[in-house]
């Protein structure tokens, strides 16, 4: 695989200026991926409507994000694209995911929504064996998610989530 130049172009969902576009080449084709910092939807082109990897998507998805979803043409233009709020899992860092708000509904009588972030927590050495890692037999969680204290951003803070998270490096001056 090889990466294109990445750009930041406007955001199909809400017109914002910080819509983050890679292009990739794969086996398979171009593709190309984007992600709104001030929404948090995401998609790519294989996410056509009609798509196996919308399907697959739809599938293995959690209930409030296929809620959320949202169709758009792409920047630049092109075929609709299924567009998903993301969750982002940092094992060493923490988790942001979209998270209903309470005693909350939609013009669409659903949970109205905004962006939650975890931060990891180290797990201490005598309890790590209580935390097994189903994907390495042998081997143990160093850190969980704090549940009990979370930050809580408005659905349009994207941003602002990640940054909690640590998810960018501060710049020296």
């Amino acid at each position: 695989m090889k990466q294109g130049q990445d750009k930041l172009v406007n955001s199909p969902l809400c017109n914002s200026d910080a819509c983050y576009e890679s292009e990739f080449i794969t086996a398979e084709g171009p593709m190309k991926t984007w992600i709104c910092m001030t929404s948090g939807y995401t998609s790519n082109t294989t996410m056509t409507l009609d798509s196996d990897a919308l399907k697959q998507t739809l599938e293995y998805t959690a209930e409030l994000i296929k809620d959320l979803r949202q169709d758009h043409e792409p920047p630049g233009g092109g075929e609709m694209l299924a567009w998903f709020p993301t969750v982002i899992t940092m094992p060493e860092k923490g988790m942001i995911f979209p998270e209903p708000l309470k005693n909350s509904t939609t013009f669409k009588g659903k949970p109205d929504w905004g962006w939650t972030v975890v931060k990891a927590v180290p797990i201490p050495k005598k309890e790590q064996e209580k935390y097994p890692d189903p994907q390495n037999p042998g081997e143990f969680y160093k850190n969980k998610m704090d549940m009990k204290n979370p930050y809580r951003f408005d659905k349009l803070c994207f941003m602002d989530a990640a940054e909690e998270l640590g998810m960018f490096q501060k710049q020296p001056i």
